[in-house]
């Protein structure tokens, strides 16, 4: 029927029921009782169309629904996009009301369906739990205990009602304090069950919990719960987290099975694990443990045997999240070893590193921006962030020396992506104030004899950008090194960290001369260099950028004139004034003598008119011509940046004498009220001087 013969009826059928109508409202009727029953019958005239109207209109739009395309689709399917829509793991009933408020059709979908009443918690009252068992009479639910709950007799009276239904347990969440009547209950054989979230607070005794038979576990979270790990329901994991564990470990076997039968697994976290004494006879397998698709790796605070074995025998090229305590360093000096695979892929994602090395505790720390960082909770709410944090404990001061071959081996050096460089910074802290000790055969005198620090580790991190010494690191050997050009493999003669832009250094020789002719020559070295026209070292030989961490070494920067060195940037010098009591400590500075700091800033500059860098060949706009240096001004600089440093030496001697003469009076009898009276004055000056 056209919509205009439609229009039609409606207004024929109208106009005749509003002539009658008129007809009978418009006779004249003096009496008040049939006037108020003609206009009750009005009303109820009305509500009667009305809702028959209502009626017509419903029908109407359900027909005209029923010929959209989404009402054509199979029930099923409808159930599929809903269920994509509805937070399954956040899951409560709102959820469901937004679905069913939009059409009666909807409506029956999301009451009829039981996957839509698939999560139970125990914060619902009672008679809410007991709707969603009803609407969900026979598929599988979930469980989930916030610890934030009213207590314990509340998490009895709950498992009570579910633990006969146990046999459709399909994931239990569970966070509390595990008592004989609950673990009772949660204990239930559940065949179904595929998840299993069990977290027992700290103080309480460990669980163990039984698996009888039944689906395959996919997710696995447990604290203070230990598990029969040889089960063969730990097989085809996608995640695992096994924390806090003081007893009933798995043995090297069992957790090697577990992994290696899991090849989907993306989340391991191993944690808090302690045990009174390994057993005699718990030896791993010798076959590699293959993850193609682990992208998060956390080990901490775990028996030294566990990250042995895990670190020698688990691949995976897909990490992005590394996180591990006390790496020995001979589980990266082997060729191939697993853990450079986990390292270099966990680097890729950062913008920056940063490289800790304590000669004292003996441990170099590799750290990223963004830093990685995994939240202590449930795998669900854990919000991973991509990075790498790990610390390699190395054996003795010795081993310091394969510091070069493990850099090499990890390739930190690589940029993230082909166009973005890569930033890395270095801290050293030394030993304190003690004297380095010998650590080769070499005359103690040497001072590169004595630093456990191998500068040449510095070649495999070409772009490296700031370079920061504290707690009186020698830093002898470094400047030398730094100082002076290197002959590569080929032949080649480069400067070492050609784009280092910050050194820092801290005292750490008793005589201020001694380190003020250090800091000296590695200057004169790297402006000599530019001033003969070695051209600086072309800017696409690696990538690297300034990381945001910050160092403790205790210098002042003092800006100073500029020149080229021949790394293609700026290098200055300066000299901080401080100085200590008697006595040796591992703070800024040493006794009766200045602090020196070095701090050398590289940005590109050129003197003259030239606007473009040396490049090597091959590359679209390279000169062949080294660039313009004026040898005028880079002497003149250099002159000005010696003089700055004398000017600071000297000003720190007259400090030191100034803080040790009130002593010096004493030893010669002064009487203390004028040496205090002495003291008074320089405070003044110090005050004077700083306003």
């Amino acid at each position: 029927m056209s919509t205009e013969k439609t229009q039609e009826i409606v207004a024929r059928t109208l106009a005749s029921f509003l002539a009658e109508l008129d007809d009978v409202i418009g006779t004249s009727v003096d009496d008040q009782s049939q006037l108020e029953a003609r206009a009750a019958a009005v009303e109820n005239l009305q509500k009667v169309v009305g809702r028959q109207l209502s009626e017509y209109s419903v029908k109407l739009n359900r027909r005209r629904n029923s010929l959209l395309p989404i009402y054509r689709l199979p029930i099923e399917l409808l159930i599929d996009i809903f269920l994509r829509v509805i937070d399954l793991i956040d899951w409560d009933m709102e959820q469901n009301r937004n679905i069913a408020s939009v059409c009666k059709a909807w409506y029956d979908i999301i009451i009829q369906s039981p996957q839509f009443w698939h999560r139970i918690n125990v914060s619902h009252d009672i008679d809410t739990i007991k709707r969603i068992m009803r609407r969900n009479a026979d598929g599988p639910f979930s469980i989930q205990f916030d610890k934030d709950s009213i207590g314990e007799t509340k998490h009895e009276e709950v498992l009570t009602l579910l633990a006969p239904q146990s046999n459709r347990w399909q994931s239990i969440m569970f966070q509390g304090r595990l008592t004989d009547t609950i673990f009772k209950l949660i204990s239930s054989p559940a065949p179904d069950l595929t998840e299993i979230f069990v977290y027992q607070w700290s103080g309480e005794p460990q669980r163990k919990f039984e698996l009888p038979e039944g689906k395959l576990i996919r997710r696995m979270d447990v604290g203070l719960v230990s598990l029969p790990w040889s089960s063969p329901r730990l097989a085809t994991l996608r995640s695992i987290q096994i924390r806090n564990l003081n007893k009933d470990l798995p043995t090297l076997s069992e957790l090697s099975t577990i992994l290696s039968s899991s090849p989907d697994l993306t989340w391991l976290r191993l944690s808090e694990w302690t045990e009174t004494a390994a057993p005699q006879d718990d030896t791993g397998p010798k076959y590699p443990i293959r993850l193609p698709r682990l992208e998060t790796l956390v080990i901490q605070s775990i028996p030294s045997r566990y990250v042995g074995h895990l670190l020698s025998h688990v691949q995976s090229t897909s990490c992005t999240c590394l996180q591990i305590d006390d790496v020995h360093s001979r589980h990266l000096q082997s060729y191939g070893a697993p853990l450079i695979d986990l390292v270099t892929s966990s680097v890729g994602t950062a913008t920056s590193l940063h490289m800790d090395l304590d000669e004292t505790k003996l441990k170099l720390a590799i750290s990223s921006t963004p830093e990685a960082h995994v939240l202590d909770k449930w795998i669900y709410w854990a919000n991973r962030k991509p990075g790498i944090e790990v610390t390699i404990q190395l054996k003795n001061l010795a081993e310091m020396r394969v510091l070069a071959e493990l850099i090499s081996g990890m390739d930190l050096a690589k940029g993230k992506g082909d166009d973005v460089e890569r930033s890395i910074s270095l801290t050293i802290a030394g030993r304190g104030s003690d004297p380095p000790p010998e650590t080769t055969g070499e005359t103690p005198a040497d001072p590169e004899a004595q630093t456990p620090f191998p500068c040449d580790a510095l070649a495999y991190l070409p772009l490296i950008k700031d370079i920061r010494c504290s707690n009186h690191f020698n830093a002898t050997p470094l400047l030398r090194y730094l100082g002076r050009p290197q002959t590569t493999f080929d032949d080649t003669v480069k400067w070492p960290c050609p784009k280092l832009s910050k050194l820092e250094v801290n005292p750490w020789e008793s005589s201020g001369d001694t380190m003020f002719e250090e800091l000296k020559a590695f200057g004169e070295a790297r402006v000599s260099a530019s001033r003969a026209g070695d051209p600086p070292p072309p800017a696409n030989e690696a990538n690297a950028t300034d990381s945001g961490q910050n160092s403790e070494s205790g210098t002042v920067e003092n800006g100073g004139p500029s020149t080229t060195s021949p790394a293609g940037g700026d290098a200055t010098a300066a000299s901080t004034d401080s100085s200590s009591g008697s006595g040796s400590s591992a703070d800024d500075t040493t006794s009766g003598e200045p602090a020196a700091a070095a701090v050398a800033s590289a940005e590109s500059e050129h003197a003259g008119t030239s606007t473009s860098a040396a490049q090597p060949d091959g590359i679209s706009g390279a000169d062949d011509t080294p660039a313009e240096v004026s040898t005028g001004s880079v002497a003149e600089t250099v002159v000005d940046e010696v003089q700055q440093l004398e000017d600071a030496i000297k000003k720190a001697r007259e400090e030191e004498e100034r803080r040790n003469r009130p002593a010096k009076m004493e030893r010669l009898g002064v009487p203390s009220e004028v040496v205090e009276r002495l003291k008074e004055i320089d405070l003044l000056k110090d005050i004077v001087s700083e306003v």
